[in-house]
């Protein structure tokens, strides 16, 4: 069994250097990140600047993207979060786990994690659109 850190907001670990931080200072292949944009770029961060960072110890991504200006949650590819750039990198570096949408478009509770099945529609046409773009297969597509 493997422990994975997502950067989630208001944690220890929701910055980069601090998701970095976590994993030098457990250092076990057991301990491994979540690479989620958004919440980089709620974060005040830009995602491609902890990318390299973290690219070493991620297992998993999360997609959902954010504006900078607001942290409004918005479609992949539609805000701050330079999610393209970044799954061309990790595709041509050998990532082959999943993609998990987590887009949260619309609000609903503490977390806004609520999008409905339009929505979602929304969400995975925007991902499946960034992926033909950069020639990213996705099983099942």
């Amino acid at each position: 069994m493997t422990l994975v850190h997502e950067n989630e907001r208001h944690i220890y670990g929701e910055k980069g250097r601090e998701c970095l931080d976590l994993m030098k200072a457990v250092n076990s292949p057991k301990l491994r990140t979540a690479f989620d944009f958004a919440n980089f770029v709620q974060a005040g961060e830009k995602p491609l600047d902890n990318w390299p960072l973290l690219k070493p110890y991620t297992v998993h991504i999360h997609i959902k993207d954010a504006l900078l200006a607001d942290g409004k949650v918005v479609p992949a590819g539609q805000g701050d979060g330079q999610i393209e750039p970044i799954l061309i990198d990790a595709y041509k570096s050998g990532y082959r786990g999943f993609l998990s949408l987590e887009p949260h478009l619309a609000a609903h509770g503490q977390f806004s994690g609520f999008s409905g099945p339009a929505l979602f529609k929304t969400a995975v046409d925007a991902l499946k659109a960034i992926c033909r773009r950069a020639n990213i297969p996705l099983a099942g597509v």
